[in-house]
């Protein structure tokens, strides 16, 4: 199942609403009617915490981060950061 798809000039995020009553951590309540829930789960997604961040951003920081970690096209590393940038390429190294 595909999560995220870019969809003209958006990431969108799709997962199914099953989901949200399937949690492998446990929680100390239960999904009893998923249906009620998803409204207030979507609500919560696109709301922001006490310092007014988006809940959402810290996934798509880590997403950004991992993507330019990962070899993504089109990335200038900056020169400062030329030591992170050697560790990179090290790490990625298959050569040995």
């Amino acid at each position: 199942m595909t999560i995220a798809t870019v969809e003209g000039d958006e990431i969108v995020i799709r997962f199914p609403v099953t989901a949200i009553s399937c949690q492998p951590e446990p929680r100390r309540f239960l999904v009893t009617d998923v249906a009620a829930l998803v409204l207030h789960v979507a609500r919560e997604i696109g709301d922001e915490d006490t310092g007014e961040r988006p809940w959402i951003e810290p996934l798509v920081e880590a997403a950004i981060i991992r993507a330019a970690e990962c070899d993504a096209p089109d990335i200038k590393w900056d020169d400062a950061s030329a030591e992170d940038r050697a560790l990179h390429e090290a790490e990625n190294d298959h050569s040995t």
